[in-house]
């Protein structure tokens, strides 16, 4: 199906199948050569998970960081070892205490940059052991607190022993793991009992198709209007625009040089990802600035400003 070629579905996960299988199905349907998604969602967790077809897995890399929004539910009372419902209980607490203004000065004080401790029972990897196999055999390691970033974060509602909350987050952070640290702070304990993520960067639920609605779509042929590109899906990017006689060239591995360039931003700075596109709107790389703006005045035409981080033609 040459229309996957450099498309991202965006998949609504159900609960019960993991991440790996949602992309292995999907992958299976249209017979795609590849296929990769962007953030992690555990099998108890639905929701968002844009899934990246053959070419496409090429920008994976610069769609990973995004920023993600979920909706948790929590219940106060038991902490367990996965930190979420699938667990054992390892410990008891009395959740009567906590009102529900307890309960929203604990959540929105998770709000902003921070340190957190991963989770045993995660993906993260100790000399290239997945953490979760460890814990299954019983193995507990101390493991180094990552920074993470709250960007925004509600408090919905506690309906008894149960508390909501959406958080917008940076990636790589565990939700799990906020709903047990909530916990500790009221001092009751607390694990997860839902997860909905409802949005990755511009990938959001009113745009996302149920397994069943894709294997339809696949079927009657509508899928290809219901698949996003990747002009559209890294439009987050700062634009470049290069002259018609250097797309040869970048399409060869050479980076941009001075005098390539017909448009760029106002603003730039080394270590930004920026997008190059040609005059026909069509997505030619990725690269990242050699000098910031000031920095290009002061170069030479053929000296070069951008280098390449991802050639996509």
């Amino acid at each position: 199906m040459s229309y996957t070629q450099d498309s991202i579905l965006n998949l609504f996960k159900p609960k019960g199948l993991t991440s790996f299988q949602a992309v292995n199905r999907v992958k299976r349907r249209l017979q795609a050569r590849k296929a990769g998604h962007i953030g992690t969602l555990d099998p108890m967790a639905e929701g968002v998970l844009p899934i990246c077809l053959n070419r496409a897995t090429r920008i994976i890399q610069f769609l990973s960081p995004l920023k993600k929004v979920y909706r948790a539910e929590l219940v106060l009372g038991a902490i367990t070892d996965t930190q979420d419902a699938t667990g054992k209980v390892l410990e008891q607490g009395d959740p009567g205490p906590v009102t529900a203004e307890m309960a929203r000065r604990v959540v929105e004080g998770f709000l902003g940059e921070q340190l957190q401790v991963p989770p045993m029972f995660s993906a993260k990897k100790n000399k290239g052991i997945p953490l979760y196999k460890l814990a299954r055999n019983g193995i507990t390691i101390d493991r180094k607190p990552v920074s993470i970033c709250v960007h925004r974060i509600d408090f919905l509602q506690k309906t008894g022993d149960r508390v909501e909350f959406e958080v917008e987050c940076s990636a790589g952070t565990y939700v799990r793991t906020l709903c047990h640290d909530m916990g500790r702070r009221l001092g009751c304990g607390a694990h997860m009992t839902r997860l909905v993520r409802t949005r990755v960067g511009m990938f959001d639920l009113e745009n996302a198709l149920t397994l069943e609605a894709f294997d339809a779509a696949a079927g009657d042929g509508s899928l290809p209007q219901k698949l996003f590109p990747q002009e559209r899906a890294l439009d987050f990017l700062p634009e470049i625009r290069v002259k018609k006689d250097f797309v040869s060239s970048l399409a060869n591995g050479l980076a941009l040089s001075k005098s390539s360039l017909e448009t760029f931003p106002p603003t730039f700075r080394p270590g930004m990802d920026l997008r190059v596109m040609n005059g026909g709107d069509h997505l030619l790389a990725v690269v990242e600035p050699v000098v910031d703006e000031a920095g290009l005045k002061r170069l030479e035409p053929e000296d070069i400003a951008f280098k390449l981080k991802r050639v996509l033609v």
